[in-house]
């Protein structure tokens, strides 16, 4: 194993690899996957000059996904405001994406990382590992509560792949993009991504899965753990980011007011919340 530093990365890069597959990981830019290849090419968009950190790669959502519109929290008794980090007023994508992490541990096929986050009401721990066999890569995330008081958590990734067709296993959508405007409606029309679709511009929040699995091109994308919803981002040519994820799209404030299907999970102190991810080449 390497540690090459990629152009326009502005850490380390470790690489894995097995077979005829390929993984760079990059600890100190939110601890993301930078790059994939499972013999046939990359697969998503790496670092490079000029690319925000919220563009490329597959980064971390944790300890939650996607916004909280202005930064505000309100949950229970918590009412708190987290940096805003976006052009659109909120805070976006939780605090571990980026952030360094710490490598706990490395070989040739895989990557242990750790890292602590403060923000909020949040004093949490993460942990990823990232481990590359000969037909794909397993990714594990999981955020700990090591605060005093529950809190309402979820976590996700959110992968920058190259374009292809895209299943998405969802029989309802939660109108309203980027953030949901009322409760999950049937797919319809361009937004039912049920079979491979070449899908249109959109920053949508699917629901009511069917499936443990989404695809990409010839990327199959599975995952494990209480995953409730996927986010598809088809905004910028040539890309697609297909993100599943333990909550909905302004799932904090939805909870709050008893939105049902919002998919927050509340951490009590000491408790830990895991999901896990599998990228594969899809079966033909």
């Amino acid at each position: 194993m390497t540690d090459p530093t990629d152009a326009g990365a502005a850490g380390r890069a470790l690489v894995l690899e097995a077979g005829p597959c390929r993984a760079v990981i990059h600890p100190d830019d939110g601890g993301r996957l930078g790059q994939l290849d499972l013999g046939d090419g990359p697969l998503l968009r790496g670092p490079a000059p000029g690319l925000a950190w919220t563009g490329w790669g597959s980064y971390p959502l944790v300890p939650w996904a996607n916004r909280l519109p202005g930064g505000r929290l309100r949950y229970g008794d918590i009412d708190e405001r987290l940096p805003i980090n976006f052009a659109d007023g909120s805070a976006i994508h939780g605090l571990g994406a980026a952030v360094p992490w710490t490598v706990s541990h490395r070989s040739e096929r895989r990557v242990d990382l750790e890292v602590e986050l403060v923000g909020g009401p949040y004093r949490v721990r993460s942990r990823q590992r990232f481990e590359l066999s000969a037909t794909g890569l397993r990714q594990e995330l999981d955020v700990t509560n090591e605060g005093p008081e529950p809190v309402p958590v979820g976590l996700g990734i959110h992968p920058w792949f190259r374009y292809g067709p895209v299943r998405v296993p969802a029989d309802r959508i939660w109108p309203g993009e980027p953030l949901p405007t009322g409760t999950p409606v049937p797919v319809s029309g361009d937004r039912d991504l049920r079979s491979p679709t070449e899908v249109a511009p959109m920053d949508a929040c699917f629901t009511d899965l069917t499936d443990s699995s989404a695809d990409v091109g010839d990327l199959r994308l599975s995952w494990g753990g209480p995953i409730t919803n996927v986010v598809v981002f088809s905004g910028e040519p040539g890309w697609v980011c297909v993100e599943p994820v333990t909550m909905a799209n302004d799932g904090i404030a939805m909870a709050e007011r008893g939105v049902e299907g919002h998919g927050v999970q509340v951490l009590d102190p000491g408790s830990t919340l895991t999901v896990d991810y599998s990228f594969e080449r899809r079966p033909r």
